[in-house]
């Protein structure tokens, strides 16, 4: 990722859960790495059990996240596979990693639930690339 910045709080410190910019194509090789495992073109950046464990679901989020990732294990998205996980953004901005279908979807945009559908955007993207 080549043009990422990453925000801090008023005392300097990295906040990590938010304040992060990028180009869609940056974020889709965070989606990428993911997917891949940590892997990026032979490489291990991440160590794969620590990507498994992100997306393992938390005992207490009824499927909905795991360590810094959200989770369509709970089935939240009915119309998309369960494997679903993303990094939600402000206003409606997200990477979706689907490792069942191989595929890493980034969408940018100013709208959230219920003007935008999650589960429909999908579904229907989905079907269309199928």
């Amino acid at each position: 990722m080549n043009s990422v910045t990453i925000g801090t709080d008023f005392a300097g410190n990295y906040v990590g859960s938010s304040y992060s910019w990028a180009t869609a194509r940056d974020w889709a090789k965070f989606g990428l790495l993911y997917l891949n495992k940590g892997n990026w073109n032979g490489e291990q950046l991440l160590n794969e059990s620590w990507v498994n464990y992100s997306v393992t679901p938390t005992n207490t989020s009824k499927g909905e996240y795991g360590a810094h990732f959200w989770l369509n294990a709970g089935g939240k998205y009915p119309n998309v596979p369960k494997d679903l996980f993303s990094s939600n953004g402000y206003q409606g901005q997200y990477v979706f990693i689907i490792p069942s279908k191989e595929i890493v979807i980034v969408r940018f945009g100013l709208t959230e639930n219920p003007e935008f559908d999650v589960d429909t955007f999908l579904k229907e993207l989905l079907n269309a690339i199928q």
